[in-house]
């Protein structure tokens, strides 16, 4: 069943223009559990870090664009002393990933936001209070008049950085060989950032790494994936000074 009219127009953001899919399919349990949890673990435009009620003295981790929650869990589950935040704008993926986090048993450490994460990062997350960010497979846009869309973009790399602790990092994943590319070199050229890749500024993919649904979508193309990882190692300037329009 695709979302009922009545949960889509009470849980969509409205506020904020987005790409990408509108609606999509979930089971008459995905949608419950929306309604269940949305509400206490939900972060609204004026939810900050600090009044989502999540413990700031364990490390802070946020993915950008979880998809369906396969990943988004297999994080909480691993690393029993991180506290989640998840970004996604999709909404039958939020429910989905809203089920598998309750099903799962880790939902308490977990917060949502549907906002974008341009948004959510330079109004809700302060600097240098992250201990860790993931982004995997984000939409290509892989037409050259469509490139502004793509998430990694110099002023959103500075701002990713900004919002990390020392010594934080930044993973990334991407089965297009062209954008993974294009997102280690505007990281590269990035402040306070460095490339801990080794292959041509790659890293091996991690062994306790789950297949995500774009993986392996990409792996039955007969693409592989490549994968990125960066560490804070130097201030930056204030992210307040360059402030991104949420989209």
């Amino acid at each position: 069943m695709r979302l009922t009219s009545e949960c889509r127009q009470h849980y969509n953001q409205h506020e904020m223009r987005t790409h990408g899919r509108k609606n999509g399919f979930v089971t008459k349990g995905q949608e419950a559990k929306l309604t269940q949890w949305l509400p206490k673990i939900g972060m609204t435009n004026e939810t900050t870090l600090a009044q989502t009620g999540l413990d700031l003295t364990q490390p802070i981790v946020l993915e950008v664009g979880f998809g369906n929650g396969d990943f988004l869990a297999h994080l909480a589950q691993t690393h029993l002393d991180w506290q989640m935040i998840g970004i996604e704008i999709y909404l039958p993926g939020v429910a989905k990933a809203v089920s598998k986090i309750d099903e799962v048993g880790v939902i308490e450490r977990c917060r949502i936001s549907q906002l974008p994460a341009q948004f959510v990062l330079n109004h809700l997350i302060p600097d240098q209070s992250l201990d860790g960010i993931f982004i995997n497979h984000p939409d290509p846009w892989p037409k050259k008049k469509h490139f502004k869309r793509r998430i990694i973009q110099k002023d959103f790399a500075q701002l990713l950085t900004s919002r990390l602790k020392m010594g934080g990092f930044i993973k990334l994943a991407s089965d297009i060989e062209e954008l993974a590319i294009w997102m280690r070199d505007i990281l590269d050229q990035t402040a306070g950032l460095q490339n801990l890749g080794t292959e041509n500024g790659f890293i091996p993919r991690d062994e306790d790494r789950p297949h995500t649904k774009f993986e392996t979508r990409g792996l039955n193309a007969g693409r592989r994936s490549y994968f990125l990882h960066y560490q804070k190692i130097a201030n930056t300037p204030n992210s307040e000074l360059l402030s991104t329009e949420a989209q």
